[in-house]
Order: C-alpha cells, then structure tokens, then sequence
C-alpha cells in the first residue's frame, strides 16, 4: 500500500501526520508527504508576485522536511515533494495518480475565516476527484499540543 499525507503550512497540518503516520504503520505502507505551495499570482505579472511565491515554495520545503524529520523519528520513511501550482487540490490528484497511491490523507480544516461548510475547499475538492481512498481527518484544536519528542504517537 502507498499513502500520501497532503500537508500544508496551517497549525493543524501536525495532526493529519499523526494519522498518516499510524496509518502507514498499521498497513505497513509506504508514504509520501506532499506540499503544495499554492501559486497566488494573477495574470499581472509582477516582481512582487514572484517575490511572494518563492518565499512560499521556501517555506514548503522547510515545512516538508521537517514533516519528514517527524515521521522518521517515529520510524516511518516518507519521501517528501514540494509541488507548486494555482490549486493545490490539482497538484495532490495529480501527485496522486501518477505514482498510483492508495491512499490520500488531508485535513477537513478550511483556512477562510467565513468557512460555512465542514470541510475546506481543497478537502472537498480532492474527496470529489481522487481516483483512491480519501482520507480527511478531523483536526483537534491548536491548543492540543503534540509531543514529538515521545516514543510513539498514541
């Protein structure tokens, strides 16, 4: 089995790497993490922009290993990718069928402040279209704080 935990820079990105990781642990499954710098631009091209997108793809490579880092501490190998693209929701169906995963695993949490509905945008966008199981885990609040310096994840 081939899983993917589809992690982005939010606060609660920690908790969908917790399940992935049992879940890669209990399936014996190998796992990608991914992490998509959403590409913001408009057709106004400007330096600015540009400055902006490259700060982003900085940051989701610094986020994905040190997801990487947590999941090989706690016995799991992951190969990480760090993909760019105006839809994140595209990049991880994408990402997904061409290495033929099993398994996406991404958190419910939208990241507007006028969410009406029970899962974000991207969730529903890649529960919809995948072409594998969809995994979306309910995030627990900020203030449950995770201990990666423990043993095992309970």
């Amino acid at each position: 089995m081939k899983i993917m935990a589809a992690l982005d820079l939010s606060d609660y990105a920690d908790f969908v790497l917790i399940k992935a990781i049992k879940t890669a642990k209990q399936q014996n499954a190998k796992m990608d993490i991914v992490v998509v710098a959403e590409d913001h631009s408009d057709e106004s091209y400007s330096a600015e922009w540009e400055r902006a997108n490259e700060k982003l793809l900085q940051d989701a490579t610094r986020a994905a290993r040190s997801y990487q880092q947590k999941a090989l501490a706690q016995g799991v190998k992951a190969k990480v990718r760090v993909r760019s693209g105006k839809s994140a929701a595209e990049e991880i169906i994408k990402y997904q069928q061409s290495e033929k995963l099993d398994l996406i695993v991404l958190g419910r949490r939208s990241h507007t402040r006028r969410a009406t509905f029970p899962m974000g945008a991207v969730a529903q966008r890649v529960a919809a279209y995948a072409t594998c199981t969809v995994m979306v885990v309910r995030c627990m609040e900020k203030r449950d704080r995770i201990d990666w310096n423990a043993n095992s994840l309970l």
